[in-house]
């Protein structure tokens, strides 16, 4: 994308939260200089999910192995796996917040 000046009138490079997916910076809007919430996802996380996905179902599938009677979360993966690159898109997350203010 194009670089935080170009999109904002302003934009804080330091941030004002982070969480684990992203962090949030201040900025205002061009023209009117309305104050913005800009949420910027974190360099280089989108690449990582998919190992990290990988990872997480080879624990499962050997936690499930070891211990079959005690532990039952193969569904987590299940749940993970389709959501995860979802949460990461933030296009579809801003596709929800439009349906959201609609209301």
């Amino acid at each position: 994308g194009a670089p935080p000046e170009a999109l904002f009138g302003s934009f804080e490079r330091a941030p004002i939260a982070s969480a684990s997916l992203a962090q949030v910076h201040r900025a205002t809007e061009h023209g009117t200089g309305a104050p913005l919430a800009v949420k910027v996802q974190h360099a280089g996380l989108r690449e990582e999910c998919a190992s990290d996905l990988q990872a997480v179902g080879l624990a499962v599938a050997a936690a499930e192995w070891l211990y079959p009677d005690d532990f039952r979360l193969g569904w987590v993966m299940g749940e993970m796996a389709p959501h995860l690159p979802l949460e990461l898109d933030f296009t579809h997350e801003a596709a929800n917040l439009r349906r959201c203010a609609a209301f």
